[in-house]
């Protein structure tokens, strides 16, 4: 078990390398290692609040990267006068931020405790966390349909809880990394989701308070996130047989029947195409494609009772290389239909990108 220490401690080494830099990707970085850093304290029965200064600085890092995801959003498209005026105002909120962020890093406020090496991890436990994480996240997604940004950010939630639980486990046992990245994927997908929730939300409090219309300004992210979600929608059966295959066809793993409801034991083994990543390439760009050729080669296999645990009649997201879905035109919603999903509830904004 001294593996999992070990990537404790460099996590530690990680954060102080780039613990000045308020940078977006550092930004997001730092609240990554924390996230890694909190999963792994619980794993050995430590409780995440001995980080001294742990939740302070997730919270602070989390208004900062709000602030940040918006900003890349709007320029990344060709900006109106209103979102360019919003642009201004969230630049004005990122320095103010930055600020704050380097005064509490500069301080070194943020302390690590130490993992004793004479502390023992129950390696049952680890595996018993991630098949119960994984239970409660089917029950979440079979709860209800997936309708809108609420319904996605509830499902993210357990998700996340669910991988990191994952990537500890994969510190001790034998775990594909094409399961992996495969598990990163999905999570992509649905952090650009909850991107487009962060920037639609933070413009609809910007008008509200100045009493402008909100409509034109947010029309073209509301559909593009629409489709985002419809599109995540179609991949649903797939999202929960990925995520049931990292634990099921682990030689050394085995999911209990009580845990994991109404979950297949043979997992994705018919007619796959060869998960291979290829080193020109970008990993998580090719499991992107993997995953969408997954989806597109299930209309070619005979029909089945339920034994994959992929169901008939998904359909492809789309990504490009990064965490963007492409628009392939038999995949495009109507774009007259932006009231395709109910209207969006508002909920409490988490928009950390956990890679």
């Amino acid at each position: 078990m001294n593996t999992i220490i070990k990537k404790y401690q460099s996590q530690i080494k990680k954060y102080q390398k780039i613990e000045l830099d308020s940078s977006e990707n550092e930004i997001h970085d730092k609240r990554v290692i924390l996230r890694r850093v909190f999963t792994i304290l619980s794993a050995y029965k430590i409780n995440p609040s001995k980080v001294k200064n742990g939740e302070k600085a997730f919270k602070l890092f989390g208004k900062l990267r709000d602030i940040q995801i918006q900003l890349l959003k709007l320029e990344s498209i060709d900006q109106t006068p209103e979102l360019m005026d919003y642009h201004a105002f969230l630049k004005g909120k990122e320095s103010e931020l930055k600020e704050k962020v380097h005064k509490f890093c500069k301080k070194k406020e943020l302390e690590f405790p130490a993992i004793k090496k004479k502390l023992k991890l129950n390696r049952s436990k680890v595996v018993s966390k991630s098949e119960k994480s994984l239970g409660k996240l089917i029950e979440r997604i079979q709860s209800r349909s997936i309708d809108d940004a609420e319904d996605i950010h509830k499902i993210r939630i357990e998700f996340k809880k669910f991988r990191y639980k994952v990537e500890v486990l994969s510190y001790i046992e034998n775990i594909d990394d094409a399961k992996l990245e495969m598990l990163k994927v999905f999570q992509d997908k649905l952090g650009d989701i909850q991107d487009y929730e962060v920037l639609i939300n933070g413009i609809k409090k910007y008008c509200k308070k100045r009493k402008l219309e909100t409509d034109e300004m947010t029309d073209l992210f509301e559909h593009d996130q629409n489709t985002l979600i419809e599109n995540f929608d179609n991949q649903i059966e797939l999202f929960i047989a990925v995520c049931k295959d990292v634990l099921i066809l682990n030689n050394d793993v085995e999911c209990t029947d009580n845990v994991i409801p109404e979950v297949s034991k043979t997992g994705l083994t018919v007619d796959q195409p060869d998960i291979t990543i290829q080193p020109e390439k970008s990993a998580v760009g090719q499991v992107a494609e993997i995953i969408d050729l997954l989806v597109t080669n299930k209309a070619k296999i005979p029909e089945q009772t339920d034994t994959t645990g992929v169901a008939d009649g998904s359909s492809p997201g789309n990504r490009d290389a990064e965490i963007v879905i492409e628009n392939k035109p038999e995949e495009e919603s109507d774009p007259d239909n932006r009231q395709g999903t109910k209207s969006k509830k508002k909920h409490p904004v988490d928009s950390d990108r956990v890679d």
